[in-house]
């Protein structure tokens, strides 16, 4: 097994699998490395590959035709993305971009239903998938009932989470533009409450770059 297979079931699709089953999927279609800021494709593309990341971390944006857009979720090492076009045949319901220098498998579309038709492999999709939709529920709810602070402080712990498993660091370079889409608030809100977590010695930023330095400190604010 490769460093980067081994590094990559850490969480996601990874987490779902057997060792063996994540290995197999790991040996399917093509490793491509990608820098920071690559676009691996864009909404309302065809959907015809499902793309496996073994390390690095990407946003998964969609945006609307009166020419807002707005993160819908961060992606990390063990997930895949790409690949409900692939399994529905329809078109990219968003735009993926790395946040990271990136290490991934492209999986041609035939390539990856075959796999997923595997019974075993199946049920893990399926939980997997439902999974995913959990995530997408909580997050929805938390920006229509918590506070600008409390949302940051757990989409700050998730990104700490997919940084920690993208190579075990505790800092990831994300625009506070991208931070506001993320947990549904304005910039100038997003920029006071980092400025009090900073205060308060619970993180670190410069240039686009967020630090988390007491983690312990962001659980007691995420509730």
């Amino acid at each position: 097994m490769d460093v980067d297979t081994m590094s990559a079931g850490t969480g996601g699709l990874a987490s779902y699998l057997s060792t063996p089953e994540w290995v197999a999927m790991c040996s399917l279609g093509t490793r491509c490395r990608m820098e920071a800021d690559y676009q691996l494709f864009h909404q309302g593309d065809e959907g015809d590959h499902a793309y496996v990341i073994l390390r690095g971390a990407v946003k998964v944006v969609r945006g609307e035709p009166v020419g807002k857009s707005a993160i819908l979720t961060i992606r990390g090492a063990g997930d895949v993305v790409g690949d409900l076009a692939v399994m529905d045949g329809g078109p990219r319901s968003g735009t993926v971009s790395t946040l990271t220098p990136m290490v991934v498998r492209v999986v041609p579309g035939a390539s990856f239903k075959r796999f997923i038709e595997r019974p075993s492999v199946t049920a893990a999709y399926a939980r997997y998938t439902v999974n995913r939709l959990r995530q997408s529920d909580v997050q929805r709810t938390e920006i229509a009932v918590l506070p600008v602070r409390q949302r940051l402080a757990r989409a700050l712990l998730r990104l700490y989470v997919t940084a920690d498993a993208a190579g075990s660091q505790r800092a990831f370079d994300l625009p506070q533009q991208d931070l506001a889409e993320l947990i549904g608030a304005s910039r100038n809100a997003v920029v006071l409450a980092l400025g009090v977590l900073r205060a308060e010695g619970v993180i670190d930023t410069h240039r686009m770059r967020v630090s988390i330095l007491d983690v312990d400190a962001l659980h007691r604010m995420a509730g």
